[in-house]
């Protein structure tokens, strides 16, 4: 199936554990694959361009959800959202002064890669600086050592880094899983990185904006809010004041000053790569979601399945001269990440691993994601639920279905769902299919430590808490 299948072995497969290379989990928070220059977009990240020409690409890679608690959670369980439960902020959007509310974190039942790792011998790190992801919903299990940075930014995550060098190096193989919020709002505008040309020329964005501004977007007045600086030419107008062609511009604006966060988290990075000689490890680069700038109606993530903030970068580089490079076109998802650990590192597998070794020949199970309950402030009317099987996707709700040829409409412009209804069928069969087989664990609880000023802010500034 996969192109670079003969070269596994002679570079990829890990010797015993005595020799097992460190594995470093590289995590870039809100990023969508298509402004990414190997899937695409623009040059606005050089190193990991560079780095996608050494690695094997999975071009068609899922997250199984549109937002961080879930998804990341995933990502090293290797279990479905609506398995382990951790998909809402009840708990943890308090105010000072409220009563507790117990938080679901990730079930005892479940494992972690840390843990995994840990048991075989590593050394475990892990940097976040997304404050979802924390303690309060046990992120932190297995970790010999872990901080939660609080939204700080990626020299603050790379100055932690540089703390612990050494003793991650005198004790090797470790595993690093360091988590960027970059380029999560605020946005940024920051130089040199930030060219509106670019970010809105010939490797811009879909044309999907509309030709009349809307009476009351008041999401954009509020993502105004979340840029810095705010266009001078802007004013202190709201969008509903502005023409066509200003209120079009206000976007542009935002969208540039989000490829601007991208080109900062790539070269630190690539000062990361530098700092721990990476090229010896085990390297995977991946999001937790993406982001909706209006292509179905909405702004930032968390609110629907589309393709914009689902669809994201995932990347493996393996040590060694000879290590195996290339494309593959696959659907794959971020669960993958964790059996690919345990095939690389000859670990035992797991029946309870929802995700496939990226490397193995065979089929490719279908690709679910799933978005429910209350994704912060957003209390979702349904849940929602979707699958990629061959090129069709299908998104389901309680309200019906949308269905979207994804090899021909990566976009998602057009529903087939009224003239494929025998696909629409297929599909909808095959998701009730794998969610009845897939164990329900039994919810964790956990009462949480009161609300830390950061948390707060980050909540009421995503508009996770309070109002927009």
């Amino acid at each position: 199936m996969l192109a670079f299948l003969s070269l596994l072995c002679a570079a990829g497969c890990a010797p015993e554990s005595a020799e097992r290379p460190s594995v470093v989990l590289i995590v870039v928070d809100t990023l969508r694959a298509d402004r990414l220059p190997f899937h695409g977009g623009p040059n606005t990240a050089p190193f990991l361009d560079e780095l996608a020409q050494r690695s094997l690409v999975f071009e068609n890679a899922w997250s199984p959800s549109s937002w961080t608690l879930p998804s990341a959670v995933s990502i090293l369980t290797s279990v479905h959202p609506f398995q382990h439960g951790v998909t809402n902020l009840e708990g943890l959007e308090l105010e000072p002064g409220d009563e507790p509310i117990p938080v679901n974190c990730i079930p005892a039942e479940v494992a972690t890669l840390p843990e995994t790792l840990q048991d075989a011998g590593y050394r475990t790190f892990g940097i976040v600086s997304n404050v979802l992801v924390g303690a309060e919903v046990g992120f932190d299990r297995g970790f010999d050592r872990f901080v939660k940075l609080e939204d700080e930014d990626a020299d603050a995550v790379n100055a932690r880094v540089a703390a612990w060098k050494d003793e991650m190096l005198a004790s090797e193989p470790f595993f690093l899983y360091v988590h960027y919020i970059d380029p999560h709002d605020t946005f940024y505008a920051r130089a040199p990185w930030f060219d509106r040309a670019r970010s809105t020329g010939a490797h811009g964005w879909p044309d999907v904006l509309p030709r009349a501004v809307p009476d009351t977007y008041t999401d954009l007045d509020w993502l105004l809010t979340r840029v810095e600086p705010r266009p001078e030419w802007l004013g202190e107008r709201r969008s509903s004041e502005l023409s066509v062609e200003e209120f079009h511009a206000a976007i542009d604006w935002i969208r540039a000053a989000y490829d601007s966060e991208i080109g900062y988290v790539d070269a630190r990075i690539r000062a990361l790569y530098g700092e721990l000689e990476l090229d010896r490890a085990i390297v995977f680069f991946l999001a937790d979601h993406g982001e909706e700038f209006y292509e179905h109606g909405d702004l930032t993530h968390g609110q629907n399945l589309h393709g914009e903030t689902v669809r994201v970068p995932l990347l493996l580089h393996l040590p060694g001269d000879g290590a195996p490079r290339g494309r593959s076109a696959a659907h794959v998802t971020t669960l993958d990440v964790v059996p690919t650990l345990r095939a690389l590192l000859r670990l035992p597998a797991s029946h309870e691993d929802r995700g496939q070794d990226l490397l193995a020949d065979g089929a490719r199970q279908p690709v679910l994601a799933h978005l429910g309950g209350k994704s912060g402030q957003h209390a979702l009317e349904q849940d929602l639920h979707s699958i990629v099987l061959g090129n069709y996707r299908l998104i389901s709700s309680t309200h019906g279905f949308q269905l979207y040829d994804v090899a021909a409409d990566p976009q998602e412009r057009t529903d087939l769902s009224a003239e494929l209804p025998a696909v629409v069928d297929e599909l909808r069969r095959e998701l009730e299919r794998l969610r009845a087989a897939a164990r329900i664990y039994p919810r964790a609880l956990r009462v949480p430590e009161p609300p830390s000023e950061a948390l707060l802010e980050h909540l009421r500034g995503i508009g996770y808490a309070g109002e927009k």
